[in-house]
Order: structure tokens, then sequence, then C-alpha cells
């Protein structure tokens, strides 16, 4: 019994070890897929936030070219000069890496969401849908934003 428990045990470590060497990986590809732009990682999110009061701006208004703004920047939004993660003490890279490679992901399916609801004019729909992508950018900030060694030059 307890021989299984130490097998299990370890071959959890090795699981855990080997997902964390993936999203590394995957978040350096993440950032190299993106056009890099002369921006801090503080720039890239205040653009990010733009985006977000051009899509709920455009859902108030129900104007769907806003909403599009929005969108597009989000889905096309570049690298900041510096790998976003060296804003991050060495010990909370990965874990910041991790949630880089989540939330882009979640983000995308978030403004997904939006586009559909928007090009069916079910303005409460989008509005819902918006609220999910507010969801997704406070989570992250809640758990990394007091987390922050320096402001990138």
């Amino acid at each position: 019994m307890k021989k299984l428990k130490i097998i299990e045990t370890l071959t959890l470590s090795t699981l855990l070890s080997v997902s964390l060497i993936a999203q590394e990986k995957t978040a350096d590809d993440l950032v190299k897929s993106m056009k890099k732009a002369d921006i801090t990682y503080a720039q890239l999110m205040q653009g990010m936030g733009m985006a977000k009061n051009n899509i709920d701006m455009g859902i108030i208004s129900m104007n769907e070219f806003l909403v599009e703004r929005g969108i597009n920047l989000i889905r096309t939004h570049p690298a900041p000069k510096q790998k976003p993660w060296y804003i991050m003490a060495e010990e909370d890279r990965e874990g910041f890496k991790s949630m880089l490679v989540y939330y882009d992901k979640k983000m995308d399916e978030d403004v997904e969401a939006i586009e559909k609801a928007v090009h069916k004019k079910d303005w409460m729909k989008a509005l819902e849908a918006s609220q999910e992508l507010s969801n997704s950018c406070i989570s992250c900030h809640m758990i990394y934003k007091d987390k922050v060694q320096y402001v990138m030059k």
C-alpha cells in the first residue's frame, strides 16, 4: 500500500513537472507568434483596457463597428518589447506563464461569444458575454497585480 502511494506521488510529480515545462515552451511560443511592439507590458494592458471599453461602448450604443474594433485588438494584440514574465519575481514566473497561455485562449473564447451575439443583434447576450470577458481580466489581475516586481523600461 505504501509503495503504491509512493508510485502515485512520483507519477503525479512527474506529470506536473512535464506540464510546467510544456507550459513554459507554450508561453514562449505564444509570445514568439505575436508581432512585437515598442511598448511595455503595462502599456499593453492599457491598450487591452481600451479594447474592452470599445466593446462595452459598442454594446451599449448597439454599434457593431466599435465592438469589432475592440475584439480585433484583443485578438491581434502585439507582444511587449520584453517577455511579459520578466515583471514577476523568479518564483512567480512559471505560474504567470501558465496564466498567460490560459487567458490568451480564454479571452479569444470570450470575444468570440461577444462577436456571435453581436452578429445576431442579441445585445443582451453580448452584454453577458462581455461580463465574462471582464471576469477573465479581473481574475488575472487579482492573482498577479500585487506580484509585479518592476515596470519594464
